[in-house]
């Protein structure tokens, strides 16, 4: 069942939806693990997880931000009270796409494989900030996965 603010969310975006009348299969959950985040500024639809605050607030997030031509949400993983966790943010701030850098850090939120998505969100997997930082063919590949997941219009 679809509770009334997803309801909603999907109504503002014209979204009809269907409900089996029984279940064919038991939807298995996605294995969350569930450590908190810290959520910087930034609005939209886009989540960039990377793994540190000052990775965030480098040249490097700068310039990944001007490409998407919005001024995405950072977080980073982060222990306190004021801390979420990622299906609460994605819940929250309705995030349609959650783009994490790096495999080591994904596993911090999923047992396995990264899902395809997570709530009402996209989850792409993005190389390390540090790959990024340090060669222009991981900087191509994050181009090409920023165009292909629909992050960044290439026109």
């Amino acid at each position: 069942m679809i509770d009334n603010r997803q309801q909603a969310y999907l109504d503002a975006m014209d979204i009809g939806v269907w409900c089996l009348r029984e279940s064919a299969c038991a939807a298995e959950p996605v294995p969350v693990n569930t450590p908190g985040l810290k959520l910087g500024p930034g609005g939209g639809g886009i989540l960039l997880i990377c793994a540190a605050d000052t990775d965030s607030a480098s040249r490097l997030a700068n310039d990944i931000s001007r490409s998407l031509g919005s001024a995405p949400v950072w977080a980073w993983p982060h222990a306190d009270d004021n801390s979420v966790n990622l299906a609460n943010a994605i819940e929250d701030k309705l995030f349609t796409t959650v783009a994490i850098f790096g495999d080591e850090l994904a596993a911090h939120f999923f047992d396995g494989e990264l899902p395809p998505g997570l709530n009402s969100a996209k989850l792409v997997l993005l190389p390390p900030m540090q790959d990024i930082k340090n060669s222009a063919g991981t900087r191509q590949t994050l181009w090409s996965i920023l165009c292909r997941s629909g992050m960044v219009n290439p026109n």
